[in-house]
């Protein structure tokens, strides 16, 4: 048993130096991933890497036309395919189809692969349906996020054998987990986390899905989101027959990440009907009647009332050392419906209140101090929400006022009439069901109010949005470049400024139509996203003007994003004429005095792009060379 828990590079080493290799992603797959990280490359070069493997470039096709992207126009080739999953999205699923191929040949006695694929596809498309609810994410991405965040699992049937990775019926996925942990120093999770970042997945994807997260990470942000998505995916996922799904923390999930259940039901629907001809992408065949059948299963859990409907006082807890006296309790309050639950010791009681949550103790005043500690103890945690019914040998009064100073909602005297046992009893549990019932109700206001917050929010960023294109719109650019700008200033680092005009844009229009003409605007939109990183910001400013900022961005790697993104602009699309954009670039933010300045340049040099021909990238010169001159 390990001494402790494994570092990252001790679970990747302990992964990679078992007997038996892993199944690795493929040469190609792994070269598009590096690929990514630089931005020397353009996208004919990656769609040139991508052709050394045909089967994967037929794949890419047959993916870019499925379900994922159903209304779009049949791809027929591989740069189409790339400009509609992206190149991060290529990249990443061709790591997961490698995968599977190689899988097929790995040594798996007693795991079951057929159905560890079947499974992760159906957790991809729940996974891409959900993150498009809570957050931005390209539709590829997520699903291949999804599909590959259980990997560890197939790793370590791998390395140490299918009995590392197998449960049944009666243990949990947590159980699991905790005797990885106990028996290995890492669970199937750290050794997902781990692979992915090893195959070049970024940081943010990579620990998204662990169980047992390294670092705090702050409720509400894009971390805790994309962690708390793939929790919920996984808890939506296939299962073995006789394995239930927790519905409980089906709920939990939906309700932090602000889903309702129809949104749940919605996404099970939707990963149904397309989980059939999503499974021929990766060469699996399933039938639709299987795919109904075992979807049958999640939905029916999903749909069972939850326990918080169901009454919350029926079970009442005795508190005595008295045997008999419990017994005869016991008596009186099941002949009035009540299930009953002993204790002898007040350390006993709270262990009961603890793991079962009785809302109704009667608690035997006899039983000296300790009785009256518990009473104190059970009123300061639990608040009105138990009844405490004190039941006392003693009929002075200061037995009674010692009791109700402890906490007890009631006292009643021995010997105990059952009618009168029955209607103190009934009287309580009638008080918490008010309360349970109150709060429940209290709870689903503020759930209300978080989701007229979260439409609040969505309107706001629609409002900075530029409808026809996704991309930010002139409220946006006044809101976010300032600040970027100051930043850059503070922390002297380079800011790239690139504005893009889409060429003979009015001939478009006139002679094709305007539906034409917004087509070609979605396409330079689309392009712009894709080519962008995560710290860039892209807008749309004009009818046919774009802005790009690249912050930490310098003049040898701004010609080339401008360069990659002008080629791919360029590249032959379906139902659109030839396209082609005239770029201006301007470098700051270093002798410019604010970002409006370092706009108005960088339009100066896209005007001169114009001048000299069109389809092309011109370079602002640097404000100390325009000075001189």
């Amino acid at each position: 048993m390990p001494a402790s828990l494994l570092s990252d590079t001790e679970i990747l080493q302990a992964l990679t130096a078992a007997h038996r290799p892993l199944p690795s992603p493929s040469a190609v797959a792994l070269e598009l991933m590096r690929a990514l990280e630089r931005r020397d490359l353009g996208l004919r070069d990656i769609a040139n890497i991508a052709r050394r493997d045909p089967a994967l470039v037929g794949r890419m096709i047959q993916l870019a036309n499925s379900a994922i992207f159903a209304g779009m126009r049949p791809a027929v080739a591989v740069e189409e395919a790339m400009l509609r999953i992206g190149t991060g999205g290529l990249a990443r699923l061709a790591i997961a189809l490698s995968l599977m191929q190689a899988s097929k040949s790995a040594n798996l006695e007693g795991f079951d692969l057929r159905r560890f694929w079947m499974t992760s596809i159906q957790r991809g498309l729940v996974f891409q349906h959900l993150s498009q609810r809570v957050g931005r994410m390209y539709s590829a991405e997520a699903f291949c996020l999804g599909l590959l965040a259980d990997v560890g699992q197939l790793a370590m049937a791998v390395s140490l054998g299918a009995q590392a990775v197998s449960t049944d019926a009666q243990t949990s996925a947590q159980a699991l987990r905790e005797r990885q942990l106990r028996d290995y120093g890492y669970d199937q999770d750290d050794a997902s986390a781990v692979l992915l970042a090893h195959w070049g997945f970024p940081p943010v994807l990579a620990q998204a899905v662990r169980t047992r997260w390294p670092q705090a990470v702050s409720a509400g942000s894009r971390e805790a989101q994309l962690r708390e998505c793939v929790a919920l995916s996984r808890s939506l996922q296939l299962r073995p027959d006789g394995v239930a799904p927790d519905a409980a923390q089906m709920r939990s999930l939906a309700e932090s990440l602000q889903l309702s259940e129809t949104d749940l039901q919605g996404a099970l629907a939707s990963a149904a009907q397309d989980m059939a001809s999503m499974a021929a992408v990766f060469e699996m065949r399933l039938q639709q009647q299987e795919v109904d059948a075992e979807f049958d299963r999640l939905r029916r859990a999903l749909a069972t009332p939850p326990l918080l409907d169901e009454p919350v006082a029926d079970e009442v807890l005795v508190v005595s050392h008295d045997a008999a006296l419990r017994a005869g309790l016991r008596q009186a309050l099941e002949a009035a419906g009540h299930a009953v639950v002993e204790a002898a010791t007040a350390a006993q009681a709270n262990e009961i209140v603890q793991m079962q949550g009785p809302r109704v103790a009667v608690l035997d005043w006899g039983d000296g101090g300790a009785v009256a500690a518990l009473c104190r103890s059970l009123r300061a945690e639990h608040g009105p929400r138990i009844y405490l019914l004190a039941l006392s040998r003693d009929m002075e009064q200061y037995a009674v006022l010692n009791a109700l100073d402890a906490g007890a909602n009631d006292v009643l005297f021995a010997p105990v009439l059952p009618q009168m046992l029955a209607a103190k009893v009934q009287t309580g549990a009638r008080s918490t069901r008010v309360l349970a019932a109150a709060e429940a109700e209290r709870g689903h206001g503020l759930r209300t109010l978080r989701t007229l917050e979260q439409r609040n929010a969505e309107l706001l960023q629609a409002a900075g949005t530029d409808e026809l294109t996704g991309l930010g719109n002139r409220r946006a650019l006044d809101a976010f470049l300032p600040p970027l700008f100051a930043q850059a200033v503070a922390e002297g680092q380079p800011l790239a400024c690139l504005m893009f005009d889409l060429d003979e844009f009015k001939r478009i229009n006139d002679r094709l139509g305007h539906d034409v003409g917004d087509q070609a605007l979605r396409a330079v939109g689309r392009v712009l996203r894709q080519q962008s990183r995560g710290m860039d910001f892209a807008a749309r400013v004009g009818g046919e003007e774009f802005l790009m900022l690249c912050p930490q961005t310098g003049e040898e790697a701004a010609a080339r994003v401008a360069e990659r993104i002008r080629d791919a602009i360029a590249m032959p699309q379906a139902d659109l004429p030839p396209l082609s954009v005239s770029v201006g670039v301007a470098l700051g933010p270093h002798g410019y005095a604010d970002v409006a300045s370092l706009i108005r340049a960088a339009d100066q040099a896209l005007l001169q792009a114009k001048r000299l021909g069109r389809n092309r990238v011109c370079f602002a010169p640097t404000p100390s060379a325009a000075a001189a001159d």
